[in-house]
């Protein structure tokens, strides 16, 4: 297993935030640290915003954007990033965009809430570092910043590392590390391991049924009063007279109503994926509609929940079960069992949902009988 925690140097995971390919490998212009970068490290220690604790993921986020905006643009810095490349804007009658999103010439967006939420997984999840979790709000605040970014993108590359790593070493390891064994082992959660781990695209699957599983599980632990009904995936909600992939039902009256869709879900793509579960949902204004999926932009997200239906990723799932007890995370991998045995009755989707649990030593709560894998 990986290390987590301690003060485990930036180059451990520089790839796993964004950062390309020899990124902490750059020299310094000179050999030495220009006025430029001292400049804004000075800003990051003397002005920045004190009342947000959220700055070093929010930083080391907007160096990420950076590269692969200036990896776009085939240049090595610009003098003026906010003129050369506007910050994307709502149309008129749109919601408006309260993220840094760039714009490219062509059109093309270079977002900010992605790289963000890469990055505090990685200070939370693999560092152990206390910090909040708001990226709504972090990626928010980004103005109170934009002296900064506009110093970062007129320093060279070699510059720009330097400043990652001075975000790194007095944003992220300074701050207090969560002792997760200080008193006893932490016994592994095993549905939040699933969640973060286990591929949901495997050969032998039929596409959907893992993520459509997962999703079923979450919701018979995270609701127990709830009667479930689902079918195996690709099957037609509406044509069987549900109203998602997933439905809840209290008595004859539908409480909950998921869509489960494996993919990101963009601008390009919200629509058409979900245009029938729209119009179904509409049908019964008091149940609580869910949209589960792979990942989703910023944009799709805001399109969704202004129809009043929830979006949960599988990094949204898997932060919500951080707070579920053994038991509660046994129940939820019971349901992904159940649904791909019995609902979707996958022979080779069960046998690989509990084979992965065993490889990787989670205890499932629940007997079963293992089965070797083919020999290729």
């Amino acid at each position: 297993m990986a290390t987590r925690g301690g003060d485990q140097p930036l180059s451990n995971f520089a790839e796993q935030i964004g950062f390309p390919a020899g990124f902490l490998d750059r020299e310094l212009p000179g050999g030495s640290v220009s006025p430029e970068l001292a400049a804004a490290i000075e800003w990051l220690e003397t002005d920045r915003p004190r009342n947000q604790n959220h700055w070093s993921a929010l930083c080391l986020a907007l160096i990420v954007q950076a590269e692969e905006l200036l990896d776009l643009a085939g240049v090595d810095d610009l003098p003026d990033v906010f003129v050369s490349h506007p910050p994307q804007s709502a149309k008129p009658g749109e919601r408006s965009v309260n993220t840094l999103n760039f714009t490219m010439s062509d059109g093309e967006v270079v977002t900010l809430r992605p790289r963000y939420n890469v990055a505090l997984a990685i200070i939370r999840n693999e560092m152990l570092r206390e910090h909040p979790i708001n990226q709504g709000h972090a990626t928010q605040s980004w103005p109170g910043y934009r002296s900064w970014i506009e110093q970062m993108y007129r320093l060279a590359p070699g510059e720009r590392a330097r400043l990652a790593e001075h975000v790194w070493t007095e944003g992220v390891l300074p701050r207090p590390e969560m002792k997760l064994a200080e008193v006893r082992d932490r016994v592994v959660r095993p549905f939040e391991a699933v969640l973060a781990e286990m591929p949901t695209t495997v050969k032998k699957v039929r596409g959907g049924a893992l993520l459509q599983g997962i999703a079923y599980g979450y919701l018979r632990a995270d609701s127990p009063n709830l009667i479930l009904e689902s079918a195996s995936v690709n099957t037609g909600s509406s044509r069987q007279g549900r109203l998602g992939d997933v439905d809840g039902f209290r008595g004859s009256e539908p409480e909950l109503a998921a869509e489960v869709k494996d993919m990101l879900l963009d601008m390009d793509n919200v629509e058409g994926q979900l245009t029938d579960f729209f119009e179904d949902i509409a049908a019964a204004p008091n149940a609580t509609a869910v949209v589960v999926c792979r990942d989703v932009t910023d944009e799709a997200r805001d399109l969704i929940q202004a129809r009043n239906i929830i979006v949960l990723t599988i990094q949204d799932l898997a932060w919500a079960v951080r707070v579920w007890d053994l038991p509660k995370q046994q129940e939820a991998l019971l349901g992904v069992d159940y649904y791909l045995g019995r609902i979707q009755r996958t022979q080779d989707g069960q046998d690989y949902f509990r084979n992965w649990m065993s490889d990787h030593g989670l205890d499932a709560g629940f007997g079963y009988v293992e089965e070797p894998e083919d020999e290729a």
